[in-house]
């Protein structure tokens, strides 16, 4: 079997809106610009069928005018914003979502995915497909193919099809008819149901829901399928015994907006309190004068770190607006080349001083060995790092690319060389088991998978043989 790391794998934002406020999919797009801004794309269905329009970059790339003709009527719409994972190589406007395709000469599908499945190359055998097409593609076209040869209508398809999938979708989509949002049975991914006046929303965060004046209605359940038309809201299950609930815990350490709510929790409280675990379980040398965030995503946490250590929080480095995460960056010189365009630092805040140097997490350590540089050549008489996570010692195969072991520093060098490595004076993460604490609710409702390499479901590691369940 070959490697999923080596497929196409799209994330990682997705929105619909099902009702008159269909151009709110731009906004709502543009307000998950973090999860992605390789391509962007939105389906509008029209009478005439599925309008699908997508390109490189970012939203206001491929959408520049909110008012532009294409954006407008139609009876609903959904939009995709993506980065390329593992093996996402490849123009981006061809690999850019929505993805529309036939069901047969009288039925239209129209998706957007945010995940990653696992356990499709046998479907792609199955369907006669190149075994570089897309997990996206494959799910599209295992939909099709039931819908055109069973005569099944997109719901009846969802329910037929999902549960034999394996790994990570948090999916809306349109038949033209209605709109759909999905949720995969361990709920992976987040997916956010809201609501404008006559208007249904789904939105990958709350805070997207939010950019567009809704209201926030409630997460979707995993398994849920949604379904949204003229009469409202319907909702089903997807018959997955055994299914155990395992949202990313990543998503409340890095990548979603702080001012969302996932699992219930605020994003911003689950960081600040991290920061704060950090700080008891990691204190700053005595001789530490202040505390400095990588920016953006550490803020919150360095906050809760400051706080607690009682040590002035100062902005040492800054970040320069319209550069992207170098984190979803696909290559290391193209990290690296991200982090000089992105983060430079203040030497009248650090010069002379011993810094305490907050991130949320260490993956490929690229970012921190170029940051560590910045502030010794700014002035810093010391840098001591302290990281709001565990390292990352495994690949993520759910739709984030944390990369392969052998790409993950935390995974190739001991912890008590990695202050050598990255050039700082010393270096401490925060445990698993504090980290839980800080987010809070039932820390068995999580995938730690790349923490801790317990994966919630069988996975292919490395030279095709499966890893089984382990929790």
């Amino acid at each position: 079997m070959n490697d999923p790391l080596a497929k196409p794998r799209e994330a990682c934002g997705v929105v619909g809106a099902w009702g008159p406020a269909t151009p709110a999919v731009r906004t709502m797009l543009i307000a998950l610009q973090h999860r992605g801004q390789q391509s962007a794309g939105i389906a509008i269905c029209r009478n005439s069928g599925i309008d699908c329009r997508t390109g490189s970059g970012r939203v206001t790339d491929v959408f520049p005018n909110p008012e532009a003709r294409a954006l407008q009527g139609g009876a609903g719409a959904i939009g995709h914003v993506r980065y390329a994972t593992s093996g996402g190589e490849g123009p981006d406007d061809e690999l850019a979502q929505p993805i529309v395709m036939q069901a047969g000469t009288n039925s239209t599908l129209a998706l957007a995915h945010n995940g990653t499945l696992v356990n499709t190359d046998e479907a792609r055998a199955g369907l006669g497909i190149s075994t570089d097409a897309t997990d996206t593609a494959v799910l599209g076209r295992l939909l099709t193919a039931v819908m055109e040869n069973a005569g099944m209508t997109l719901s009846q398809a969802l329910h037929e099809v999902l549960p034999q999938v394996t790994g990570a979708y948090s999916l809306v989509l349109t038949d033209g008819r209605r709109m759909y949002g999905v949720r995969d049975p361990q709920a992976f991914r987040p997916l956010c149901l809201g609501q404008l006046e006559d208007t249904w929303l789904l939105a990958s965060e709350s805070a997207a829901i939010a950019a567009v004046g809704a209201t926030f209605v409630r997460e979707l359940e995993p398994g849920e399928v949604l379904e949204a038309d003229a009469d409202g809201i319907h909702s089903s299950r997807l018959d997955v015994p055994g299914a155990r609930r395992a949202s990313c815990l990543f998503e409340h350490v890095y990548f979603a907006r702080a001012d969302s709510r996932i699992g219930g929790r605020s994003v911003y409280e689950a960081r600040y309190a991290a920061g704060r675990e950090l700080a008891a379980y990691a204190p700053p040398p005595p001789s530490s004068d202040v505390v400095v965030a990588v920016p953006d995503t550490a803020r919150v946490a360095a906050d809760g770190y400051a706080w607690h250590a009682g040590l002035p929080a100062v902005q040492g480095l800054l970040r320069h607006e319209g550069v992207g995460r170098s984190f979803i960056t696909g290559d290391p010189a193209g990290r690296e080349a991200a982090v000089r365009q992105k983060l430079s630092a203040v030497p009248a805040a650090v010069a002379g001083r011993e810094v305490v140097l907050v991130d949320d997490s260490l993956v490929r350590g690229t970012t921190m060995t170029a940051v560590v540089a910045m502030l010794r050549t700014a002035g810093a008489r010391g840098v001591h790092l302290r990281i709001a996570s565990p390292p990352h010692r495994w690949p993520c195969f759910y739709g984030i690319d944390t990369g392969r072991g052998d790409a993950l520093l935390g995974a190739q060098v001991p912890l008590d060389r990695l202050a050598g490595h990255l050039g700082c004076d010393s270096a401490e993460f925060l445990p698993l088991e504090s980290l839980l604490n800080a987010v809070g609710g039932d820390p068995d409702t999580y995938c730690t998978a790349c923490l801790d390499g317990r994966f919630p479901t069988a996975v292919d590691l490395r030279d095709g043989a499966f890893l089984q369940q382990q929790r």
